[in-house]
């Protein structure tokens, strides 16, 4: 990595010349930081949080000494403190907000369910007529294991569901105070009342409605508990929770336990999960619709609407390639929402239910026959292979049926063969059973002559035939008789035993041993079939699997050819409609000078950054494993990204990316400026110029000349710059408004007219006026959406829509552009001529160079200035856009109530009377009226953007007059000469913490992996970063602040990051934090000062010096030390006055020394640890008895520490020196205590064992002092 230039060099000329600062001049270098800040646009959003998160740690760390002195008058420290918590307050992560809509049907709950990686978790409302409500998913931060699922349903209030009730009841009751018979018409108005108050209510029925009035039902014990209450809930599973919230907003068509039911009731449901993609602060809002019937609902939706960072619009595939396509599916009024609000880049098309196609439909209508001929190609031939495997198959089967029958003839002749052998066993003679039947067939041959019906007749042959036992009427079924009936009748024939021998068991034997051999046979025959069969479904399947996998290709071709289609049509359509909507605001604008071949915008650009997602929610579901019980056929669908949902997650994630990046930046550049002014303040002491005191008031009248001048030119600025927003407001739509006036007057009473004119000329049913007007104006009914307060205030809308995008899209957004480009150029000329004398001198180099880096962070601040003021108008003009049809609605408000109140034969023609009525006698003080209250929303805008303009400008001036007078003069204080002490002593605790502070930074820059965290942070720090909302990880960079744990250079620091000594009387005799026995030390005590601490109302503390040259650290909050026990060691206390502290109530601390020149610092805040019996029981200074050391191992020389000069105090003792001197005359005082900072200064002590009581005699003669034991002796029992 190239090295890092730690002086800024801008080439601008006023880069400070190389050459060597003091010799005794700290420096502080911020070249990590600043590589930082000044590479931050190229750098990832996630090393930039990195950063942030290393950047919060360090202010937090640099926070213990300012805490420790903030209540000094002479220091500047509060300041200081104030400043450091200004810049951790824009550490807080942002949140970015995407809406989500779409018709009934579309598919929004999957989709959003698919990208938040739940099979299901948004609650579904089955009632078709019930609209319903929004419901917000965001980010879950709760770490209890009970809490993975959270929940919270907000119900409307009271009178938001008393004014609902009104309404329904109007709708349902007809003229005649009966339930109306259009009740029962699910889509009408009537029906739509009464599934609502049913729900509710489920105990009414429609005879008894009538009855019963809203008053009286919304003051109903049960409805009334739930009314303006939000109920929360928890879960471990996103089934269980979806179970929950199905009871809230879940409508039942068979309400057999007459239970209430929540979902007319229900305001907004929020939802926080544990899903990846909302890790990054994106906030996934399903919005049902803006135009609702309650009020309450549809302004919560309106809110999130003009809050959305993005805006996500699902429809169902099909309606993209039909004729429906993205032109039609956002209706003109929606459209030119978004041209208003500047969001037609905020805009995504989620094409759902991709996996819902015909394919055969696909390739006709898309063309795709090239594409998919050869897989159909190959689709046949597997299709006859499969033909010809099948045939196969069949005549394999055939041959093993021909193969079971030979097996089982076999298995019968085995059994006459077995049953011959068993009578000649007996003793029997058996003959050959082929032999009967060669001999029955030559009787039948031969007895075949004649006719049937004499052989039929003959007696012989019935004789014969009866004599055989066979059973058969015929002889043709003789050959299967009995084989010891056929043997006993054929020995009664002389001349047929003549022919045959009898069997002997040879044959028969050998005769059954060949069966056997045949059956052997046919058995592996039939085995040798099966197999083969086995092998050919193998095959069958195989070629059957290709097949599938073949047609899931033309599925996919199919599928993609479909969304590619979709997608460009998409894009073009969405290019169109705006064309369409800019052509007719331009025809309006100026009919004569319109020319439609000159394009307004870039059409082709605005279709192409359009995002367009074609998804498919369950085959995503399905291959991630879930929809167990749907049997749903994800072919077509190769793999988790063809179903472009892990697409659509890391879209939403990206759209956290500017927001998130920007506010990073930021806080940077904000930490840079404060550190670089940090760094001057603290090294510059007051002592370091080489001007005279002369010299050093002429200058420092020149350059407060100069800073009083650079004032007064922001101030310039600030005020060219309002006047260029003004008249860039008054040209572009205040003109407009005095133009469009007349004719939105001339067109209103038209309007009115056409509401009740015939239904052939666009006219409404009387049902549907009276609802519009019930609900003011605005009705969604069966009809489709009407808003009478839209279409009258049209004629001045709609043409001022484009004049208002250009005005809020570029015009301003240019003139906030100029304002920093002015405003970096005065910085730079001011520091040119700020720094020309001081470079004239030869002076102060190295601070000339900071300067000129600090004001490289000015300009970049200023540079991202105008992204956020532009963010400030972008909110505050979306406000003042949508307050035109609310202000008509006012107006028009009591013409809606006495129009809905009519009753009665004609009330039709009187609602029209009134209502023509009012419009032709006040439509021009409507208009009026609505366009005022849009200028003074405007009004306030510019407000607004001046009130930020000029904070900026005071800080930038004062910053600039502080950090430039402390450089170049040496002094802040007007009529001083020096520093006050304390505020030296605290600049000089403050420059090694400064000094470490910018290598935490070399990690980030050079890429290096976050190591794990080495210090577990106290409970107390962690809640106070929580409750601050700082943007600190729990597992993040606390292993870069490891600068701050120093034991001997690092005074003041905080006790939860250091391990430091403690000083608190709460301690006194108790053992110090070590885990081997030290050896004494003389310790005495000076008188204190007062000194402000961090927490605790405790005695003041006084100024601690040991034998040794380097301070003795403090404590700040430090927990209760717990050590084994150590040797004595002898102190002198002297009386200290108290010092006012924050929290508890502890007697005063005396000031502590000891022999050696160093000063051991007090103990800051520290809770009190549990120690041995006191050695002073305070409050008054009590001679303590003579210190006892118990037995020490010899040592084989004298103390090595015994012959050591004392110094004198440097800057960085000051603090504590001073502290020790403002107040001597302290009648409270209270032992001390020290512990030591770690082994190496144990050592020390030890070593110093053998001075340190003769040290201490020495040290007494300064003052007086009261003896005191630090670590009480040991018993010697």
């Amino acid at each position: 990595m190239p090295a890092v230039n730690p002086e800024h060099r801008d080439g601008r000329g006023f880069n400070a010349p190389s050459a060597r600062a003091h010799d005794d001049e700290p420096r502080i270098d911020l070249q990590w930081l600043q590589a930082l800040v000044d590479n931050s646009e190229k750098r990832s959003v996630d090393v930039l949080e990195r950063a942030v998160r290393v950047g919060v740690k360090a202010l937090e760390g640099l926070k213990a000494p300012l805490e420790a002195t903030k209540d000094i008058d002479d220091t500047s420290a509060a300041q200081w403190l104030n400043l450091i918590s200004n810049v951790q307050s824009r550490a807080k992560p942002t949140r970015t907000i995407v809406g989500v809509v779409g018709n009934t049907g579309a598919g929004k709950s999957s989709v959003i369910s698919a990208v938040l990686d739940e099979e299901r978790l948004l609650a579904t409302n089955c009632m078709r007529a019930c609209t319903a409500s929004p419901t917000e998913i965001s980010y879950n931060h709760s770490e209890d294991p009970d809490e993975l699922y959270r929940a919270e349903v907000e119900f409307i209030t009271t009178a938001e569901w008393l004014k609902e009730l009104q309404d329904l009841y109007s709708d349902l009751i007809d003229g005649s105070g009966e339930v109306s018979r259009e009740s029962s018409n699910e889509d009408s108005e009537a029906g739509i009342a009464y599934a609502k108050i049913k729900a509710v209510y489920p105990r009414l029925v429609k005879e008894t409605m009538p009855r019963h009035n809203p008053v009286e039902l919304v003051n109903e014990q049960k409805v009334r508990s739930v009314l303006g209450t939000t109920r929360k809930l928890k879960a471990t599973t996103a089934g269980s929770l979806y179970r929950q919230l199905q009871s809230y907003v879940d409508s039942k068509e068979k309400n057999t336990d007459k239970s209430i039911e929540y979902w007319p009731l229900i305001k907004v449901v929020r939802i926080y999960t544990k899903a990846s993609v909302l890790s990054t602060g994106v906030c996934l809002v399903d919005l049902p619709g803006v135009q609702d019937s309650n009020a309450a609902r549809a302004a919560v939706a309106a809110n999130y609407m003009k809050a959305c960072t993005g805006l996500w619009i699902v429809a169902p595939i099909t309606r993209a390639v039909d004729d429906k396509t993205a032109k039609s599916l956002l209706g003109d009024t929606f459209k030119r929402q978004l041209k208003y609000d500047g969001s037609y880049s905020a805009v995504t098309f989620i094409c759902s239910k991709t996996d819902d196609i015909s394919v055969t439909e696909a390739v006709e209508s898309l063309n795709l026959e090239d594409r998919v001929s050869q897989h159909e190609s190959q689709i046949r031939i597997k299709e006859d292979e499969i033909k010809k495997l099948k045939e196969k198959l069949g005549d394999l089967k055939d041959q093993e049926a021909a193969c079971d029958e030979i097996r089982d003839r076999i298995d019968e002749e085995m059994e006459k063969w077995d049953a011959l052998l068993d009578k000649l066993e007996k003793g029997e003679q058996v003959y050959d059973p082929s032999q009967d039947q060669q001999t029955k067939k030559r009787k039948r041959h031969g007895g075949a002559r004649g006719s049937r019906k004499r052989r039929n007749n003959d007696p012989n042959d019935s004789a014969s035939g009866s004599d055989s036992g066979s059973g058969s009427g015929s002889e043709e079924t003789d050959s299967d008789a009995d084989v010891s009936n056929s043997s006993d009748k054929e020995n009664s024939d002389p001349k047929a035993g003549e022919e045959r021998k009898p069997l002997t068991k040879e044959e028969i034997e050998d005769k059954i041993s060949s069966l056997r051999g045949e059956r052997k046979k046919t058995r592996a025959g039939i085995t040798d079939l099966k197999e083969q069969q086995k092998e050919t479904r193998t095959v069958i399947k195989e070629i059957e699997s290709e097949k599938k996998n073949l047609e899931s290709e033309v599925k996919a071709v199919c599928i993609q050819g479909r969304n590619e289609y979709s997608r460009t049509a998409i894009k073009k359509d969405f290019a169109m409609g705006i064309k369409e909507l800019d052509q007719e605001t331009a025809i309006e604008e100026d009919e004569e000078s319109f020319n439609p071949d000159v394009d307004l915008r870039d059409y082709d650009k605005v279709a192409e950054t359009l995002p367009v997602f074609c998804v498919s929610s369950r085959a995503f579901q399905k291959l991630s494993g879930r929809l167990v019980r749907d049997k749903f056929n994800s072919a077509g669908f190769r793999s988790l990204e063809e179903t472009e949902i892990p697409q659509l997650q890391a879209h939403a994630q990206k759209l956290t990316e500017n927001g998130r990046a920007a506010s990073c930046r930021g806080f940077l550049s904000a930490l840079s400026q404060l550190l670089n002014s940090l760094s001057m303040w603290a090294t510059n002491d007051g002592t370091r110029s080489n001007l005279t005191d002369s010299e050093k008031r002429a200058e420092e009248n020149h350059l407060r000349k100069r800073i009083d001048k650079l004032e007064q030119e922001l101030d310039d600025v600030v005020k060219e710059t309002m006047n260029n927003l003004k008249e860039a407001l008054a040209e572009n739509i205040y003109e407009i408004f005095d133009k469009y006036l007349p004719l939105a007057a001339d067109q209103a009473l038209p309007t009115a007219t056409g509401w009740g004119a015939h239904r052939d000329a666009g006219g409404l049913l009387w049902s549907t006026y009276r609802a519009t007007c019930r609900r003011n104006g605005v009705w969604a009914g069966a009809s489709g959406l009407r808003d009478f307060n839209a279409e009258l205030i049209e004629p001045i809308h709609t043409p001022l829509s484009t004049t208002w995008e250009r005005t809020f899209q570029r015009r301003l957004p240019a003139v906030l552009t100029n304002f920093a480009k002015s405003t970096k150029l005065l910085l730079e000329t001011f520091h040119r001529e700020a720094t020309m004398r001081t470079q004239q001198r030869g002076d102060s180099y190295h601070r000339i160079a900071v300067l000129a880096q600090q004001l490289h962070t000015h300009g970049q601040k200023v540079a991202e200035l105008p992204d956020a003021l532009n963010a400030i108008v972008q909110n505050l003009q979306r406000d003042a856009n949508r307050s035109f049809t609310p202000t008509i609605q006012t107006q028009m408000e009591s013409t809606y109530q006495a129009c809905a109140e009519e009753r009665g034969p004609g009330c039709f023609k009187r609602m029209k009377d009134i209502m023509v009525g009012h419009v032709g006698a006040h439509r021009m003080t409507m208009f009026q009226a609505a366009t005022r209250v849009v200028q003074d929303q405007l009004d306030l805008m510019c407000r607004e953007v001046k009130k930020r303009l000029q904070d900026e400008a005071d800080d930038l001036h004062d910053i600039l007059r502080r950090d430039y007078l402390g450089a170049l003069i040496g002094a802040e204080v007007a009529g001083r000469k020096g520093l006050p002490r304390a505020e030296r002593a605290l600049r000089a605790e403050m420059v090694p913490l400064l000094q470490k502070t910018d290598p935490v930074f070399a990690p980030v820059v050079k890429g290096e992996p976050e190591e794990p965290e080495k210090v577990e942070e106290p409970e107390w720090k962690e809640e106070r970063a929580a409750s601050e909302g700082l943007f600190v990880a729990p597992d993040a960079a606390a292993n870069e602040v490891d600068f701050f744990i120093d034991d001997h250079d690092t005074t003041m620091a905080d006790a939860s990051i250091m391990d430091t000594s403690v000083v608190d009387a709460s301690m006194v005799d108790a053992p110090p934090p070590s885990s081997t026995p030290t050896a004494t030390s003389t310790i005495k005590a000076e008188p204190a000062e007062p000194a402000p601490l961090l927490s605790g109302k405790q005695a003041s503390v006084p100024a601690v010096t040991n034998d040794h040259a380097a301070p003795v650290q403090p404590a700040v909050a430090a927990p209760p030390a717990v050590s084994t026990p150590t040797a004595t060691s002898t102190i002198k206390a002297e009386p200290a006055e108290p010092a006012p502290l924050l929290s508890g109530q502890q007697a005063s601390v005396p000031a502590v020394t000891n022999d050696h020149a160093a000063p051991v610092q007090p103990a800051v805040a520290a809770p009190p640890a549990v120690a041995a019996s006191p050695a002073v029981a305070a409050p008054q200074a009590v001679a303590a008895p003579p210190a006892v050391a118990p037995p020490r191992a010899a040592t084989g020389g004298p103390d090595p520490i015994s012959n050591i000069k004392r110094e004198p105090l440097e800057d960085h003792d000051l603090l504590t020196s001073f502290c020790s001197e403002r107040n001597p005359n302290s009648d409270d005082e209270e032992d001390g205590s020290t512990a030591t900072e770690g082994e190496d200064d144990e050592d020390d002590e030890d070593e110093d064992d053998d001075n340190a009581e003769s040290s201490s005699d020495e040290d007494s003669s300064r003052a007086p002092s009261v003896d005191m034991d630090l670590v009480k002796p040991e018993s010697t029992d």
